[in-house]
């Protein structure tokens, strides 16, 4: 099946930073998962967070959404502390923070969400501090 959903990824210091426009499938999560992972080694071990800027309906297909589940708590051993969530231009944002709560908690990690990235990276830095 072709991808459907675009990311974009920027890392800054020990958050990497998500931008999306979804719903999402299996494919384009396999996708932006190996670029995060080229992203990521270029760091040092540690904590880190994910900031997710969310454009449209943040939903994922179902097999797209047992796999983020996996890879969160498989990241959950290498590091990742917290997910903060930015939906923007949803048409259904209630729907979209019930099923990425549904998500976080199936993964055990911590997440809250934001109307903005200052916001957010206020809220992550003291998590990421050792």
């Amino acid at each position: 099946m072709k991808d459907h959903g675009v990311f974009k990824l920027a890392l800054e210091n020990n958050i990497l930073i998500v931008e999306g426009r979804g719903p999402w499938n299996k494919e384009a999560l396999k996708i932006s998962f190996a670029n995060a992972k080229m992203m990521l080694k270029l760091r040092e071990r540690g904590k880190w967070g994910i900031i997710a800027v969310m454009y449209g309906e943040p939903v994922h297909t179902p097999d797209a959404a047992e796999l983020l589940i996996e890879q969160i708590k498989y990241e959950k051993t290498h590091g990742r502390t917290a997910t903060a969530f930015i939906l923007t231009d949803s048409n259904s944002p209630e729907l979209g923070k019930r099923h990425l709560s549904e998500l976080c908690v199936k993964a055990d990690e911590t997440f809250q969400f934001f109307n903005n990235v200052s916001d957010a990276e206020r809220w992550m830095k003291p998590l990421l501090s050792d």
